[in-house]
Parts: C-alpha cells; sequence; structure tokens
C-alpha cells in the first residue's frame, strides 16, 4: 500500500545587492532593514503573517538576534523555528520569547541533553531529528506538518537556503534585488553550500510576478 507523505508548501527567499550579496563582507544581515523603505518592511510582515510557521538557521540568529514576528501589519504572528542542530541557541534570543509567538527548535537527536532541557525551560518546544551531519529537513517537515504548519517561510541563512533547494523541498522562490552593488570575495551570497556540480543539476524556477517597490525589485517565482 502506497503512503503519501505530506508536508507544508515551502517559501524561500531573502534579499540580495544586485550582484548578490547579502550583506558585505564585513557585515551582517540586519544590514538591509535599515535600508528598506516602509512599505518593504510592510510586504515582509505581510509575507510573514501569511504562513504558518518562519524558519531561520541557529546562524541567524547568533548573528542578527531576529525576533521573527509580526509588527507592520495586523496578523497572527507564525510559529518561528530554529534548526539547531546542537541546540546552541543563546537563552537570551529574542526568538525564545515565547510570550509573543511559540517557537520549535530542531536539533539533531545526538544535541546535548542539558541544552535541550534548558531550552524546553524557556517554553520552547525542541523536537529531536534524525541527523547524517545536518537535520533531516524532510523528517522535520513532517513532523511540523503533524503540528499543523501548512505554509512556512524558509527566511535565512544562505546555508539552510541551500539545503532545501538541494533537498527540493522549495515550491516558491522569491528575491528582492535592492540597488546596490557591494562586492567582496567573502560576502555572503543568497544560497551556499557546496553548489550544483553540473549545470544539468540546478533548480529550475519559472517567473511568476515582477514588481518594482521604492527601486527594490520583486521577483518571484514558483519550482518546475
Amino acid at each position: 500500500m502506497l503512503i503519501r507523505m505530506y508536508r507544508p508548501y515551502v517559501i524561500v527567499g531573502g534579499f540580495m545587492s544586485v550582484d548578490g550579496k547579502t550583506a558585505p563582507a564585513s557585515g551582517k544581515g540586519r544590514l538591509f532593514m535599515p535600508m528598506m523603505s516602509g512599505e518593504l518592511v510592510r510586504r515582509l510582515h505581510l509575507l510573514r503573517s501569511s504562513v504558518d510557521a518562519v524558519l531561520v538557521g541557529v546562524s541567524t540568529v547568533l548573528e542578527d538576534d531576529p525576533k521573527l514576528t509580526v509588527r507592520e501589519v495586523q496578523g497572527k504572528n507564525p510559529i518561528r523555528i530554529v534548526l539547531d542542530s546542537n541546540a546552541a541557541t543563546p537563552l537570551d534570543s529574542k526568538v525564545l520569547d515565547v510570550g509573543e509567538a511559540p517557537t520549535i527548535v530542531a536539533v539533531c537527536e545526538s544535541a546535548d541533553a542539558g541544552r535541550v532541557g534548558r531550552l524546553v525551560g524557556k517554553g520552547v518546544e525542541v523536537i529531536r531529528c534524525k541527523c547524517d551531519g545536518r537535520i533531516d529537513l524532510r523528517y522535520l517537515l513532517d513532523e511540523l506538518y503533524r503540528r499543523g504548519v501548512r505554509r512556512m517561510l524558509v527566511e535565512g541563512g544562505s546555508e539552510v537556503r541551500w539545503s532545501f533547494i538541494k533537498m527540493r523541498l522549495v515550491d516558491e522562490f522569491f528575491v528582492w534585488v535592492a540597488p546596490y552593488i557591494w562586492g567582496g570575495r567573502g560576502a555572503p551570497t543568497m544560497v551556499g553550500g557546496e553548489g550544483f556540480q553540473d549545470i544539468g543539476c540546478a533548480f529550475n524556477l519559472k517567473l511568476k510576478n515582477l514588481e518594482v517597490v521604492d527601486g527594490t525589485v520583486i521577483l518571484n517565482y514558483v519550482a518546475l
């Protein structure tokens, strides 16, 4: 008997400069925020309000300490999900303030029990996932679906985006291209990882919508 595995609809994306950088070589992702107009900020929060969950990697938490809540529009806060193999999320992180919104931290089964216990003590739900160097995303998505997550936004960072693309777990991809050029060999890009080694393996997309808002080009794609 064939058993169909369900998972959330996954939207992946973020901001980048014209030359594909998500921050200067010496900077952090938060540098985009002061460059965003009120309308762009509103659209970001509108997007968050349209999904059941927002996911980031622990590196984004360590670098930017985001809240991942809805603030500029009316709407329900999504569940906040942190990919954190070793349960290393600092206990004073804004994302662990469950008074604002619920939070799930996905860790490896081998994560230190003491660290996991401290996260649970903050009121966070911890999902222990199968891991092979990295968290098994298919396993995690199945667990999230069981918890009622039907639409999920993956905000970053670049390694997390790559993990979802590599596993072909992306349904929509969006890019907000800001009118800046930063350059820099060490500057982070939209998608990291080892990349596909053959052009025939590339992740193919179809453009769904294009618009310009306050000089920023907004591109929305669907996966083929």
